[in-house]
């Protein structure tokens, strides 16, 4: 009978063991999962647009659920928008505008940027710059941010 005991307490410290397991596997994959969701979409690339303007827009978009990352995107883009060229957002000639890609009123530039996911552009008349995946690696460092954001709008003026 002592033998049957200890097999019954073998076999339910392994069922133990599994589900620990299983739940430390279920939680990395979570994890994993939930910072896929908030990673950039593209590369810095230069894309010809439709349109003609002499203004410089900084377009950020995202979707209402946003991780840390992606608000401290937000935040620091337009920091150093607003840092960099102060008198010419003030004048109207440069502008940052973030945009929620769940609201219906932004589908349409959407559509005629290209974007379908988490993106940072800087467009001025037919150009496009996008600086996604810079940005992102920049979230959280203003001063990185500035000489991404500097580096997209020089690239659209020359």
């Amino acid at each position: 009978m002592k033998k049957s005991n200890n097999y019954y307490q073998s076999i339910n410290n392994q069922k133990k063991r599994v589900m620990k397991q299983f739940v430390m596997l279920s939680a990395a994959l979570l994890i994993m999962v939930s910072s896929i969701s908030c990673n950039a979409q593209g590369t810095k690339k230069e894309v010809g647009q439709n349109g003609i303007s002499s203004n410089v827009s900084v377009y950020y978009f995202h979707f209402t659920r946003r991780c840390a990352t992606c608000m401290a995107v937000e935040e620091n883009a337009k920091k150093a928008v607003e840092a960099l060229y102060p008198e010419k957002v003030k004048s109207g000639e440069y502008s940052f505008t973030a945009l929620n890609l769940d609201e219906a009123s932004t589908k349409g530039i959407a559509d005629k940027l290209g974007v379908g996911g988490q993106t940072l552009l800087v467009v001025r008349g037919d150009k496009k710059i996008d600086i996604t995946s810079a940005a992102w690696l920049s979230a959280h460092d203003p001063d990185k941010m500035k000489v991404e954001i500097k580096s997209g709008i020089d690239k659209v003026l020359f």
